[in-house]
């Protein structure tokens, strides 16, 4: 009696540990998992000592308390792979308390193994692509989403001292997200306000103390999480050589993601003004522009500005607004085999938008009166309900066009916004199935939608499989070149040299999370990117003896030029002819017959 009480008590746990465990062990037998870009792979070189020889806490992209922890575990034991750890471990932990939290509102074993069923394949279904090509703008966002359904979920009824103490949990989980990718968690920070005023807004007695002494000190400790982590991030990177690399960097992050240099001939007095000539403007084309010391902070800034001008000119926010928003409508509504449409992510969304509706209609009254009067209970639940769907379907639309106004919408922060909006829904979905008024009604109404995304799922599934096993072999062909060529420049008789790897050739390249890991030093860095002309790189460069990679290349013995065959290179030449030092470039050998190494010396 007491072992099928304590299973009993611990059957959430139990189920959710089993789902995670199937989950893990499927993607894990079919697939590697990956970092998914190579700024990932940059990112995991700069924490684990790959980039520097040292683990650094200054990860650049993420804020610096959570970079500073991943760094240490390098720091204690170098050889494992704890960047990809943590990644997985976050993405497998937010499933484990949504999956927990949901199978604790159901009370019977058969609705429970309903709802693991569902969203185990839904997860995976959806998720797939994302759980094994790892990015952690995506998992930023799953961090903040799981915090949105877990708060939205939390019983109302709690006394106030309760009702926070569980939502530690989302307090935690937004402060972490944040410091992963605070960009983006501002991003989705509105959606995540419109759960908490749904949430608030359902409560029988909407100003009491209670409420604004469980919603404020909730908030509060959100936003406490979130100025403290910026504040310690603003101290770690207080010095003048960090203040000054950080107003470059988001110089560049505006000039590249959201304007691009204007051409050279039709913007000539410009580039003059600002003193870049036309084989400089070259290397902002073509993101060598760690090349030239004279293109900086300033510099950076105003050329991004003047584009942002340009890009303004020749096509008026009013007279783009029209075509962005047919844009997002034929995105959000279109389906499989349609070019361009965000499926399956919009139908799922499309789907619990309905479910969420339907399942409040039904639900018990707030007081007796309303309760005896069918049709105005059920009016009065289909308005408080269209409130919330309605605001948070305005403010996704907001930030939908906000990013497409802004000609940057990549899958990564797309699908992060679906994310968002497709946890917060589901948490109202289950909260409505929750308060619904009659056993028989509950149970037929939990398990039509439970049917209706099993369904979707079955569909998803196939198609996701089918995609990542096909991106799996497409990386393992775009691997092999680079993983035969930085073997060679690692390779014992070449440890003592230094390579630039042109950007452009570098950027098809990423790397599986677990197998082959080697956190050594090595000894080349392309010649641009977001961690170009930062203290982390002249560090990099001081252990092999660079102060200046113009001056490197073309004066020191062991410093070589590296491109892919197919990439222009006549840029060099043009480069060095401009600054009044000629040089000859003599091919030394081609590795993968993809690869060119090249020695770079002043002409004779």
């Amino acid at each position: 009696m007491e072992l099928k009480s304590r299973l009993k008590k611990n059957e959430n746990w139990m189920i959710a540990v089993l789902v995670i465990l199937i989950l893990g062990i499927f993607a894990g037998a079919k697939f590697d998992y990956y970092y998914d870009l190579n700024d990932d792979v940059l990112m995991k070189d700069i924490l684990a000592g790959v980039y520097t020889g040292t683990p650094e806490g200054h990860n650049i992209q993420m804020l610096w308390p959570i970079s500073a922890l991943i760094s240490l575990f390098y720091r204690i034991a170098r050889p494992l792979p704890w960047y990809g750890l943590f990644l997985c471990g976050c993405h497998f932990g937010c499933f484990f308390l949504i999956l927990k939290r949901s199978l604790k509102l159901n009370e019977t074993w058969t609705g429970k193994l309903a709802v693991a069923l569902t969203e185990g394949l839904f997860f995976t279904g959806l998720f797939l692509e994302h759980l094994i090509y790892a990015q952690y703008t995506v998992t930023c966002t799953l961090l903040g989403a799981t915090a949105a359904f877990l708060f939205y979920t939390t019983d109302s009824d709690l006394p106030a001292k309760d009702f926070i103490r569980k939502n530690i949990p989302s307090v935690l989980l937004v402060a972490v997200a944040y410091l992963i990718r605070s960009e983006m968690l501002l991003l989705v920070l509105p959606m995540i306000c419109v759960a908490g005023v749904a949430k608030w807004g359902s409560e029988t007695k909407i100003f009491t103390k209670e409420n604004s002494i469980k919603y404020f000190t909730v908030i509060g400790l959100i936003l406490g999480g979130i100025l403290l982590g910026q504040l310690i991030h603003r101290i770690a990177y207080g010095s003048l050589e960090w203040r000054t690399f950080t107003e470059f960097f988001d110089n560049r992050t505006e000039l590249y993601d959201f304007q691009e240099p204007p051409s050279y001939e039709e913007h000539r007095e410009f580039y003059d003004s600002i003193g870049l000539s036309e084989s400089e403007k070259v290397l902002l084309d073509n993101y060598n522009f760690g090349m030239d010391e004279e293109i900086d902070e300033t510099m950076v800034g105003e050329i991004a500005a003047y584009a942002g001008k340009n890009k303004s000119a020749k096509k008026p926010f009013m007279e783009k607004l029209p075509e962005k928003l047919k844009y997002y409508v034929y995105r959000f509504t279109h389906g499989p085999e349609d070019t361009g449409s965000d499926y399956p992510w919009n139908y799922s969304v499309i789907l619990t938008y309905l479910v969420a509706f339907l399942l409040a209609l039904p639900k018990k009254a707030k007081d007796e009166a309303l309760e005896a009067c069918g049709k105005i209970g059920y009016l009065k639940n289909a308005l408080g309900a269209l409130w919330k769907l309605a605001f948070l379907f305005v403010v996704r639309t907001l930030l939908w066009m906000f990013i497409l106004m802004r000609d940057r919408d990549p899958a990564r922060i797309t699908h992060s916004l679906y994310l968002m909006e497709l946890c917060i829904l589901t948490a109202m979905a289950f909260s409505e199935w929750c308060q619904i008024r009659h056993e028989t009604t509950r149970k037929l109404g939990g398990y039509v939608a439970l049917a209706g995304f099993l369904i979707l799922s079955l569909v998803m599934l196939p198609d996701s499989i089918k995609k990542v096993d096909a991106g799996q072999k497409e990386r393992e062909g775009a691997n092999a070149p680079y993983q035969e060529l930085y073997q060679h420049l690692s390779a014992q008789e070449n440890a003592d040299n230094f390579y630039f790897i042109d950007v452009y050739s570098s950027v098809a390249y990423s790397e599986k999370m677990f197998e082959a890991v080697d956190n050594s030093l090595d000894n080349y860095d392309i010649m641009g990117g977001w961690a170009c002309k930062s203290p982390l790189q002249r560090k990099k460069l001081k252990i092999f003896g660079i102060e200046n990679m113009e001056q490197a290349l073309k004066d020191q013995e062991n410093v070589y030029f590296v491109r892919k065959s197919s990439e222009d290179m006549q840029w060099i030449w043009d480069y060095y002819e401009g600054h009044g030092t000629p040089v000859e470039v003599t091919l030394v050998e081609t590795v993968a017959e993809v690869f060119e190494i090249y020695k770079v010396e002043a002409a004779g």
